[in-house]
């Protein structure tokens, strides 16, 4: 091709997705180093799209997306969709969405980007430096690294088996490889995803030896690791996190609920007491370890006594953040064939009461950090004010939990400081630079 190629590129949905969407864009800078990506949807070539599709706002979340590019593009500009919505769909959307100049039905990134090359006339198949390349969309200094796609795990509710498929783990050394090359980069912060990081297991090797081996062969300052399946927790990994302080003292524990009969018909295959059991190890282990969870209200089945439990249950334990969902009833999963329906305003209405009383939570844990020095991550300035600095304290994710403001004290993206908090709101903290 004798002019360079310019791609446009949404990424919907989880960290995941955006791993998948920055390994394509890798590749296809690998197969045509002419390649460029430009942030102007109209000076693009390729409009491309890796689309969400778990739940039904997902779903409509990407089509309206697509829609969009579609009814917006220029004469000569594709329309390219891959990701969980064709995965979910498959074929049918070709006839639902003739807009779409080509939907891509593959799962791994590679054969992703080996398609688009076809659909481009192009016959070489994309050819990898290797499995670890990337192209970050985001902050170099904030990267998510996947250690596996799909999941084992049947949760009734869920179809990430169906879209995605069975657990498939990465080896260490590709893991390894790509957090080395996102820190010569500029990587501080390392998050490590998979739908459920508990279940990695790689020839001899699982979760806990993993992260022993990327502290090994690794410089990275803070390593954090997300969606802990709550029957999975292994006491080496606890263990583990209390000895090395380069591991953020954070776990995020999706519990779902905490009634057995729901959990039952959830197919969690945990019971209240395992749950309860793994976050007495916890706290065991790590004392002060920020704990984040998700539940989900409104499951077939739910009532009073149910939604009771779980309230009480998120009183008992007092999780520093909480993500709370409604649940939806999709037709390809095993519980839309639950009896006992919920309605969707009684679900709204609990999801309302969760919230409202984890911002209490929330805030009353915050007002302890007031008058302590904690380390950010610093991310730049605010976008709604340049008088403040954005931060993240090794307990906050990125984009889930809250946000650390700096009003006052000077420092630039990627820095790593001491900030001295003076107020504590629901969900953010803010501080100053403490002097060196």
């Amino acid at each position: 091709m004798s002019d360079p190629l310019k791609v446009y590129v949404v990424s919907l949905g989880c960290p995941k997705n955006l791993c998948d969407t920055e390994h394509v864009l890798a590749d296809l800078k690998e197969a045509l180093h002419q390649l460029s990506f430009t942030q102007k949807r109209e000076d693009a070539d390729i409009l491309l799209v890796n689309t969400c599709a778990f739940i039904e706002e997902a779903v409509s979340e990407s089509i309206d997306c697509i829609l969009e590019l579609c009814q917006e593009k220029k004469e000569g500009q594709l329309v390219v969709v891959f990701g969980c919505l064709p995965l979910r769909y498959g074929k049918e959307l070709e006839g639902l969405m003739p807009e779409v100049d080509h939907f891509i039905f593959h799962v791994e990134p590679h054969q992703v980007a080996s398609k688009l090359l076809g659909y481009l006339g192009i016959n070489n198949s994309p050819v990898p430096p290797s499995d670890s390349s990337r192209i970050i969309t985001g902050y170099p200094w904030q990267v998510y690294v996947k250690i596996a796609d799909g999941c084992s795990n049947r949760c009734t509710y869920c179809l990430i088996p169906k879209i995605r498929g069975k657990t498939r783990c990465r080896s260490p050394k590709t893991i390894v490889d790509e957090i080395n090359g996102a820190v010569s980069r500029g990587a501080v912060e390392i998050t490590l995803v998979a739908q459920d990081l508990t279940s990695y297991s790689y020839e001899d090797t699982d979760l806990p030896g993993l992260v022993e081996t990327i502290l090994e062969e690794t410089d990275v300052p803070w390593l954090r690791l997300m969606y802990l399946y709550p029957g999975g927790l292994d006491e080496r990994l606890l263990e583990l996190m209390a000895k090395s302080d380069r591991i953020c003292n954070y776990l995020d524990i999706p519990i779902q609920h905490a009634s057995d009969k729901i959990l039952k018909r959830m197919g969690r295959q945990v019971s209240r007491s395992q749950i309860e059991d793994s976050l007495r190890r916890v706290r065991r282990f790590l004392p002060d370890a920020s704990l984040r969870t998700t539940v989900m209200v409104g499951f077939p089945g739910e009532n009073e006594e149910d939604f009771q439990t779980l309230i009480d249950f998120i009183k008992k334990w007092r999780f520093h953040h909480l993500g709370c969902f409604a649940y939806s009833d999709e037709k390809e999963a095993a519980s839309h064939k639950l009896s006992g329906k919920v309605p969707k305003e009684l679900a709204s209405e609990r999801k309302d009461i969760v919230l409202s009383i984890q911002r209490e939570i929330s805030r009353s844990i915050n007002q302890e950090f007031v008058g302590k020095e904690v380390e950010v991550l610093v991310d730049g300035y605010c976008e709604e004010s340049h008088l403040l600095l954005c931060s993240r304290t090794r307990f906050q994710a990125p984009s889930i939990d809250g946000t650390t403001y700096i009003n006052k004290g000077l420092s630039t993206g990627g820095s790593l400081e001491k900030v001295l908090i003076t107020e504590a709101h629901d969900y953010d903290l803010v501080g100053e630079i403490v002097k060196k």
